[in-house]
């Protein structure tokens, strides 16, 4: 007699790159932390109104991108940042928004640190915020 064996995910959701899975034939998906990661870059990275049913979800860094590099603006990225997160992803406890300007490169260094709800180990992700020349 097989004992049969299950493996409970917590959170699953499609890649996003839309690559085939070999043996499958499907779309790939991403699984647990990475989907979690992958939600979050996703509310980063749209814009206000994008979203046809959800016009409410969006973030305005890409149009913050192409004021003037100040501290302030550093502060007001990472008040956003802070807000669509606990405003659209309720499957984390965020515990730290990192913003920092980087005037040489003329780019901001973004660090987030947080809690996945059903997962021991604290979560973080690092990505630049760039104009696109």
């Amino acid at each position: 007699m097989a004992i049969k064996r299950t493996i409970n995910r917590l959170y699953k959701d499609i890649d996003m790159s839309f690559k085939v899975n070999a043996l499958s034939g499907d779309i790939g998906k991403k699984l647990d932390v990475n989907a979690i990661k992958q939600s979050i870059m996703n509310l980063m990275m749209i814009e206000p109104y994008e979203r046809k049913f959800h016009p409410e979800k969006g973030s305005p860094l890409n149009g913050l991108l192409f004021e003037n590099m100040t501290p302030g603006l550093e502060q007001s990225k990472k008040v956003v940042i802070g807000q669509i997160i606990e405003n659209f992803e309720p499957r984390v406890n965020l515990r730290n928004v990192g913003v920092r300007a980087n005037y040489e490169n003329q780019l901001y260094e973004i660090g987030i640190e947080y809690d996945i709800i059903g997962v021991a180990n604290p979560q973080g992700l690092s990505f630049n915020l760039t104009r696109l020349r």
